[in-house]
């Protein structure tokens, strides 16, 4: 740590009393800091004074601070606020941040080799999620890099083995954006070479696509511990970005899913149309490939021994002041050198308390034209300093040059501010004319909204009330109403597929049962919302799921006729089979017997139901003629009772007459009476 740095005790602002430094850079100083006012812990990032000489770059540092305060995500390092302090040693723009209290992944990186593949994707996960956020507000990061990206503890040595609970967040929103706006002018681009989009170093130009290939530089680093282009200069470092394939992890880990390269290889596409086209849609392929990967491989590493930093490399404090390399544009050679931040000054912040966390990203509402006088009375007092002694009539020709200028400047010139006013709530076009009314132009920006109709503002920014410059245009977000969705085709789907399917559409599923002859049980039978249909994005589709076929109570018919049987049994759904059998105890037409007689069928299933045809007509046989002996023989062979009546005694034992006749068909058992004579 500095032991000799005159600014140790000082209070910024009347506010932020300086306790320690923590480490130089080529473009600031990063000091802990007591806020008297809310009595916590901050760390305030002072730039160097040349940096707020420059009119153009605190104008801007102030434009990007007051955006990056505006984001309110848990993987943001927030920021509480910024302005100009004129300090014993000059000028300097500062930004009060928050505290996180581990360390940065570069730190963590070099400690531990590598990490296993879960921590790997779960650190991306987190970045990804920081940069979604300040993407969707229109903030490109434009330096992603381990050295910005914070853990709130150290990684505990287990880490290399299982999945810990890991909690990072990204620092430095909006100041890339800031520096580059001193540094494009000479030539030079700001960037951290090894994380450089291709269409960054060709075109000079950061867009979300840039934040995300940085990320997948990242993610193959957290793998393997190295670098995926590195050269000894940093223009063979572009070349190689601009024109070498991206390395695949697998030549060195062939246990890795193939689904973890295909994702570097899309998040690190050369063509940034080939990429996600922001943080939001680099989360949805990462959380899709970490699904998909089994357990057993997410605590799986690549074995990479801790990097221990060289003499030379070691940081004298817990800052260490590591320069970077500016990056050019067309011409890759850059015209001066600049320096940034090193990582390991942000690592030494200070634990800050949890209910501080819970404020991330209040609203910076300073009011710039303070700023802009602390600009111009710092800039004054520095020139006192400086200034040799002149005659008093020549200071008096300076004051009033110098007040003349001052006054073109601010009420004419550059240093001209007007109010924004309030257009929220108006037609698009309304509020266009709303603000050339008030010398302001209007940049259109279009979001969803489920709360204002479409074609109506939402917000503005800078917001109703704010003074900004008119020559920046002001940011307009009308409504597009609420989002819209496509309903998925559902049909043929088991139940978790179908809720899959309207999750990833964000649409919720009303559950209903049915059963189907034809559809499997646990399967889709029919929706709510046609297929294809768009609906808000937050609707409920109905869904009718299969109970399979439905199960039928086989009814009683025994003794019924069969046309009631028949009926009865098809009117549960159920169809009849008709056999015939003769009997004697159950009337003709009535149900003998049923199969099955009882228990469930389904629906179409068959009931056989045996119908009495009576009882059965035997002919009767002619026995005329015969002797009584042998006529009742017969007549008892064929089922009969047989009644002899004898006539003059039946003398010679011969039947003359029977009744019934022959040929006649009565029932078994019927008595046939017999005349003998």
């Amino acid at each position: 740590m500095v032991q000799d740095d005159p600014l140790i005790g000082a209070v910024i602002d009347g506010r932020y009393a300086i306790t320690a430094s923590l480490g130089r850079g080529g473009m600031a100083t990063v000091y802990r800091a007591r806020d008297k006012r809310l009595e916590r812990d901050v760390a305030v990032k002072l730039m160097h004074p040349h940096l707020a000489q420059q009119s153009d770059f605190t104008e801007r540092f102030s434009k990007e601070a007051r955006a990056a305060a505006q984001l309110s995500n848990p993987h943001v390092v927030s920021v509480y606020d910024r302005g100009v302090w004129a300090s014993p040693n000059g000028a300097h723009a500062y930004l009060v941040m928050e505290f996180v209290p581990g360390p940065d992944l570069r730190s963590e990186l070099n400690r531990l080799g590598s990490f296993n593949l879960g921590t790997a994707l779960a650190l991306t996960e987190q970045v990804l999620r920081a940069l979604a956020a300040a993407h969707s507000a229109d903030i490109v990061h434009r330096d992603v890099k381990p050295e910005n990206v914070l853990l709130t503890a150290p990684l505990p040595p287990a880490s290399v083995f299982e999945r810990p609970e890991i909690h990072a967040e990204v620092a430095d929103f909006g100041l890339a954006r800031a520096l580059d706006a001193t540094t494009t002018a000479s030539g030079v681009m700001m960037g951290t070479i090894a994380y450089v989009a291709p269409e960054v170093i060709t075109t000079g130009h950061a867009t979300a696509a840039a934040d995300v290939y940085a990320a997948g530089i990242m993610l193959y680093e957290f793998l393997t511990g190295s670098l995926p282009f590195s050269a000894e200069t940093p223009i063979a470092t572009a070349y190689m970005h601009v024109n070498s394939p991206m390395p695949r992890v697998a030549t060195q880990a062939p246990w890795l899913p193939p689904a973890v390269d295909s994702l570097i290889g899309l998040l690190t596409a050369k063509d940034p149309s080939d990429r996600p086209s922001d943080g939001t849609a680099a989360v949805k392929a990462l959380v899709a490939v970490t699904a998909s990967i089994a357990d057993e491989d997410l605590i799986r590493r690549i074995p990479v021994i801790p990097r221990i930093p060289t003499p030379a490399e070691a940081p004298s404090s817990p800052a260490a002041d590591t320069p970077e390399r500016p990056v050019g544009g067309t011409d890759p050679l850059p015209r001066q050198a600049t320096q940034r931040l090193t990582a390991a000054a942000t690592t030494q912040l200070a634990t800050h308390s949890g209910p501080d966390r819970a404020k991330k990203a209040r609203r910076v509402k300073d009011d710039d034209a303070a700023i802009d006088a602390a600009i111009s009375d710092a800039a004054a007092e520095t020139r006192t300093r400086t200034r040799r002694r002149r005659w008093p009539w020549a200071l008096l020709l300076l004051v009033v040059v110098l007040a003349s200028a001052t006054a073109w400047y601010f009420f004419l010139g550059p240093g001209k501010r007007v109010t924004v006013p309030n257009v929220v709530g108006q037609s698009y076009e309304r509020a266009e004319s709303t603000l050339a009314q008030h010398e302001l132009t209007a940049e259109r920006h279009e979001a969803y909204s489920d709360e204002v109709e479409a074609g109506v503002v939402i917000s503005t920014d800078p917001e109703a009330g704010e003074r900004t410059d008119p020559a920046d245009p002001v940011r307009v977000t009308v409504s597009l109403g609420v989002e819209q969705v496509k309903v998925p085709d559902l049909s043929g789907k088991t139940e978790e597929e179908a809720q899959q399917e309207l999750s990833s559409s964000r649409l919720s599923m009303e559950r209903a049962e049915a059963y189907s002859e034809t559809v499997p049980e646990g399967s889709v039978i029919a929706q709510g919302v046609s297929p294809g249909e768009l609906v808000n994005h937050d609707s409920t589709v109905a869904v009718t799921i299969s109970l399979g076929r439905e199960p039928i109570s086989v009814p009683d018919v025994v003794g019924l006729s069969d046309s009631a049987a028949t009926e009865q049994i098809q009117a549960a759904g159920l169809t009849t089979q008709v056999v015939q059998q003769y009997s004697e105890t159950v009337e003709e037409g009535a149900v003998i017997a049923q199969d099955p007689a009882d228990g469930t069928l389904y629906r179409g299933d068959t009931v056989t139901i045996t119908v009495s045809l009576g009882p059965e007509l035997i002919e009767v046989p002619n026995v005329v003629g015969k002797s009584t002996s042998e006529a009742t023989r017969i007549l008892e062979e064929a089922g009969f009772e047989v009644n002899v009546e004898m006539i003059l005694g039946g003398y010679f034992a011969t039947v003359r007459a029977q009744d019934p006749g022959a040929g006649d068909k009565v029932r078994r058992g019927t008595t046939i009476t017999l005349t003998v004579v």
